[in-house]
């Protein structure tokens, strides 16, 4: 099972094992027809949105959002020490 040329093929045992311990069919959707705006529009945008609702940030907004919290401290920090320039 899984060899190819002589070699493992890990991916199809990792793939098979997580069949036979039900996989997709463990997912709450699974079975049920896409919805009309699954497969319209700008897929891209739909996939995000999808993300977004799930609580899953793109890693690079993850750097926008901390870069940002790091420049608000900045900021904070030197407004505390009077440094600001007029």
């Amino acid at each position: 099972m899984g060899k190819e040329h002589g070699h493992v093929n890990w991916m199809d045992q990792i793939f098979k094992e997580y069949e036979r311990e039900g996989g997709m069919k463990n997912n709450p959707g699974f079975g049920k027809p896409l919805p009309e705006s699954a497969l319209s529009g700008n897929i891209y945008d739909n996939f995000l949105t999808k993300a977004k609702d799930a609580g899953f940030l793109p890693l690079w907004i993850k750097w926008q959002k901390e870069i940002r919290e790091e420049l608000a401290e900045l900021v904070r920090l030197k407004k505390m020490n009077g440094t600001e320039s007029e």
